[in-house]
């Protein structure tokens, strides 16, 4: 199973998506790698029925930003779409932006009351995003998939 990058969407802009399965449950991730920041989704699927057909659906329901700041270690974050979840979506932005140097834009989507997978989701997450920055700042070749472990 690999990432999938998408074609690019204007200068600068790369989108990744992938589906896993962790014990019975999906987790879906897309996120957009611009120059100097990062857009994450991370969500399980809906399920909707088209003749017979399963598809999967996601909902952006809260969205959290966090960006490093000179006069701390820590980055700083706000709530852009506050939901219930705010407080999960602005940690994993903050801990993101403050590990990658970078602003992150977070909506996390995973239920919070299974917290084993939303642990799962977000350690995969920073492994998804960092693999990409190292491999784009490695100049490896694009159409070269991201190995997913």
């Amino acid at each position: 199973m690999s990432l999938l990058q998408s074609e690019a969407h204007g200068p600068g802009f790369k989108v990744y998506q992938l589906t896993e399965t962790h014990d019975s449950h999906t987790l879906c991730f897309q996120f957009t790698v611009m120059e100097s920041s990062v857009f994450a989704w991370v969500g399980t699927p809906g399920s909707g029925v088209d003749e017979g057909i399963t598809t999967a659906t996601g909902r952006l329901d809260g969205l959290a930003v966090a960006m490093p700041t000179r006069f701390d270690k820590t980055a700083t974050s706000t709530s852009l779409l506050p939901t219930f979840a705010d407080d999960v979506s602005e940690r994993i932005a903050r801990r993101l932006a403050t590990k990658l140097g970078i602003q992150v834009f977070i909506s996390f989507n995973v239920p919070t009351t299974n917290e084993e997978l939303a642990l799962i989701a977000e350690r995969r997450l920073a492994v998804l995003i960092n693999e990409t920055l190292a491999k784009a700042v490695s100049n490896q070749p694009e159409d070269e998939p991201i190995p997913v472990r």
